[in-house]
């Protein structure tokens, strides 16, 4: 590698035969050229930016960047040294004290000579980094080695100075005061190399605070678009309500005025029967029909005339209340703030307070998204057909996501209502072909998995119980075949292992949990998603999808079960929110359930996915930390 420095104006690298180069007081070098040219008589350091007047300095030369530029020239440029009796000849040595290259030549003729036989003379491949050095002789004394130090006056003497104009001065031996002054850089060097540890470090520092803004921003985004999203559903959801409650009221009012208009024209159509036969009674009777038919027809007029309507009909009319529009407007045009960088971001008031969003919509406040790594497989493996995904929360302990591998058992499915497809589905059909034996479900109108979900051992002081969590999910077809109130159309829960077969539906057993789709009585015109335990129903969330016949949608729903804490919560994935979130104490192991309703109300197509075919979205992960916690 070429490592040749370079000169601090012009920018061009130092040779051996090039401009010699001089040191600034900045200690970056400059060549010698720069020097000689400098305008007005000012160097402008290019690395530190420093001006230096030549007129108020002397600069001396680089004696150390010399020493280097000779070493490296030895070790990667030997074709630039040429013998230096100008023969043309490639050198291959150096002579320290003639300071002198040399051709093999020269080389011989050197060593035959008195005077330079005994001259040490190194061959560049045994050139070491001192070997350009030379123990320099006195100026003064040209035969006198520079053996002494004079403290006094700052320079190199020999014996001869030291006796003479020197003899008064503080005189030390060379090599000591050259080893005090080495030890006295090392020193520098030292405190130089903490100070620009001390700067890495808060570079470091740095560097990670722009990643922290960075990635603060990027989460902070999906936070606020989270927020908003969760708001804009919110809205067209209520939009939604009032419509159909429009909608319900409209047609029950309608009803109401047809059956008016109907007695009404039927009413219309017997006094007009009535008015004709008067008439023809009083142009064909005779005195005897008269008297005859006078009772009959007042009894008959008397009739029509006792429900006389009104003069005119009172009608309900519907209204549109915007009460509170306007405070409403406010709050949003308010709503959310961001806190500045290096803030204390604590304030309950900031954008994620949940006072301005339901349960399942407010705990994605100063969430860290997970980075699930693009090879999973390189995270801890729990069993086989595992995926495992970790959580980094800042200051929070990581999360740990198992992602079991679940099958639905085909050979348990109760096939007078079900069955499991080749393909692993649960279709709310019998099969074409019957199979029969003990092990099948007998009243539950589903399936559970293959596998049940053992509860921990009890924990001791030397192992604790395990607390990873659990996730699956299910996507769900469904079609609407028909009109019908009030019933069942799926659900996902857990049930623990000698309740299974209790009863038709889990939802509806004890110690049972589950999330299920109905039709209710109460939100007519859609099915409904509602979460059971044991038996009691919960919150009804309306809209899941609409009833009317023809109506088909994908219903996606995920399962977090933690069995060494208790936790169990069940996501609802196309809404993005927490249906629910459960603490138990479980008696004993858990099963996976499934159900589907009866045949000819409903079509079911469900999917169970788990293991490594879940695909893990930020947003996924955020509900399900939020589940956990």
């Amino acid at each position: 590698m070429d490592a040749f420095s370079k000169c601090s104006v012009c920018q061009q690298k130092f040779t051996l035969k090039g401009p010699a180069p001089y040191l600034l007081p900045c200690l970056h070098s400059v060549c010698e050229a720069c020097v000689t040219s400098a305008a007005g008589g000012v160097i402008s350091c290019s690395t530190c930016q420093r001006e230096v007047k030549l007129t108020d300095t002397t600069l001396q030369k680089d004696a150390v960047r010399q020493k280097e530029i000779f070493h490296l020239t030895v070790k990667h440029r030997q074709t630039d040294l040429l013998c230096t009796n100008d023969d043309g000849n490639q050198a291959v040595c150096w002579c320290q004290e003639c300071e002198e290259f040399l051709c093999e030549y020269c080389q011989n003729l050197h060593n035959r000579f008195k005077a330079t036989r005994r001259h040490v003379v190194e061959t560049f491949t045994d050139t070491t980094l001192g070997s350009m050095y030379v123990e320099s002789v006195c100026k003064l004394h040209n035969r006198y080695p520079l053996e002494y130090f004079d403290k006094s006056c700052n320079s190199l003497i020999c014996a001869k100075c030291r006796l003479g104009e020197h003899a008064d001065h503080d005189v030390g031996d060379l090599n000591e005061a050259a080893d005090a002054a080495k030890g006295r850089i090392e020193e520098h060097e030292k405190n130089v190399s903490a100070y620009r540890i001390s700067h890495q470090t808060y570079l470091e520092s740095i560097n990670k605070a722009i990643n922290d803004t960075k990635k603060t921003s990027s989460h902070l985004k999906e936070t606020i678009h989270h927020t908003f999203h969760s708001l804009r559903t919110k809205l067209d959801q209520r939009e939604k309500e009032l419509i159909i409650e429009l909608e319900n009221q409209a047609k029950r009012e309608l009803l109401s005025l047809h059956t008016k208009q109907v007695t009404s024209e039927g009413e219309s159509e017997r006094c007009k029967w009535t008015s004709d036969y008067i008439k023809t009674v009083l142009r064909y009777a005779s005195n005897s029909d008269y008297l005859t038919l006078e009772s009959s027809i007042q009894d008959t007029t008397k009739t029509h005339l006792a429900s006389l309507p009104p003069h005119r009909l009172r009608t309900h009319v519907a209204t549109f209340s915007t009460r509170g529009l306007d405070m409403l407007k406010s709050e949003i045009s308010e709503f959310g703030c961001i806190s500045a960088y290096g803030t204390d971001q604590t304030d309950n008031g900031t954008q994620t307070d949940g006072s301005h969003l339901t349960d399942a919509d407010s705990k994605h406040e100063h969430l860290e998204f997970l980075e699930v790594p693009n090879n999973p497989t390189a995270m801890p493996r729990f069993d086989a057909g595992c995926e495992t995904y970790r959580r980094e929360t800042g200051t929070m302990a990581p999360v740990t996501l198992r992602c079991p591998q679940l099958q639905l058992d085909a050979a348990r499915a109760n096939t007078d209502w079900c069955h499991v497809t080749t393909d692993g589905q649960l279709v709310n059909s019998p099969p074409a072909i019957q199979h029969r034996h003990s092990g099948r479900l007998r009243k539950y109108r589903g399936t559970c998995a293959s596998t049940s979900i053992p509860l921990p051992s009890s924990p001791s002081t030397v192992t604790p119980a395990s607390h990873t969590p659990q996730y699956w999910e299910t996507h769900s077809r469904v079609g609407v075949v028909g009109e019908w109130w009030e019933w069942f159309v799926l659900e996902v829960g857990v049930v623990e292992e000698s309740q299974v077969d209790s009863g038709w539906y889990v939802c509806l057993q004890s110690r049972s949990w589950c999330v299920s789709v109905w039709s209710c009585d109460t939100h007519r015109g859609s099915l409904c998603t509602r979460v059971w335990q044991q038996g009691e129903k919960g919150k009804c969330y309306r809209n899941t999808m609409s009833d009317t016949p023809g109506t088909q949608a994908t219903l996606n729903y995920g399962v977090v079960l933690d069995v060494g804490r208790g936790r169990l919560a069940f996501i609802d994935l196309d809404r993005e929110v927490v249906l629910a979130k459960v603490d138990v104490e479980w008696r004993e192991s858990l099963l996976p359930v499934f159900g589907a309703g009866p045949p000819g109300r409903y079509t079911v197509n469900m999917k169970v996915i788990s293991g490594a075919d879940i695909t893990m979205t930020d947003t996924k992960k955020s509900l399900i930390y939020d589940a956990l916690n």
